[in-house]
């Protein structure tokens, strides 16, 4: 930025400092301002500059924050605060065009997409579970105690746990198993063919 361009902004800065309450006196005096700066330069001001003569002549608009300036001025004006603020509570146009007179949605349903954090609380339930399977799953394939026994200690003969587990697996399918509630029917169909050839 050239040196009286700066100088300008300098200027600026100073005649706003001096907090003119009048605003016809402010803006006699930006009007003087920039008279000069053409009259020196042979050129307008920047935009920079321009905005902040500007905004000195609208400070009254601009450092107005009641909340119902819009409905009791004629000619309400928003500072780029007010603006960003009144946007944020505000619903977009296209939103309109997806619900009638009833205040019902229209539009074609879309579905929501996950965000990170659901993926992550997914992903994390998801491990938390199979760590619960694989315990219980070794738990059931684990093989059960092994015992020895020696039978030159007992003299050859078999304890009586052992001796009570033979034949439990037959008991178990004879009073368990469902091949006791099953009729099975045999039925003898000759063939075909032999009964072609005896004709």
């Amino acid at each position: 930025m050239e040196n009286y361009k700066w100088a300008f902004h300098e200027v600026i800065t100073e005649l706003s400092e001096a907090n003119i309450e009048d605003r016809g006196e402010r803006m006699a005096a930006v009007e003087a301002l920039t008279d000069s700066y053409i009259d020196a330069n042979g050129e307008r001001p920047d935009v920079d500059a321009l905005e902040r003569l500007t905004n000195l002549i609208l400070r009254e608009e601009l450092t107005d924050m009641h909340p119902d300036k819009m409905t009791r001025e004629e000619y309400p004006i928003m500072s780029l605060h007010q603006e960003d603020r009144r946007r944020s509570n505000e619903y977009e146009d296209v939103l309109a065009d997806a619900y009638d007179v009833a205040g019902v949605n229209r539009a074609k349903p879309e579905r929501r997409h996950r965000t990170s954090s659901d993926n992550t609380f997914v992903e994390k339930l998801a491990r938390k579970k199979n760590r619960e399977r694989k315990a219980q799953y070794k738990r059931d394939t684990s093989p059960g105690e092994v015992k020895t026994y020696n039978l030159y200690e007992n003299g050859g003969e078999l304890t009586e746990p052992f001796v009570n587990c033979v034949g439990i697996g037959k008991r178990w399918a004879t009073e368990m198993g469902a091949v006791n509630e099953t009729e099975i029917i045999t039925v003898v169909i000759p063939p075909l063919y032999e009964e072609k050839a005896a004709a």
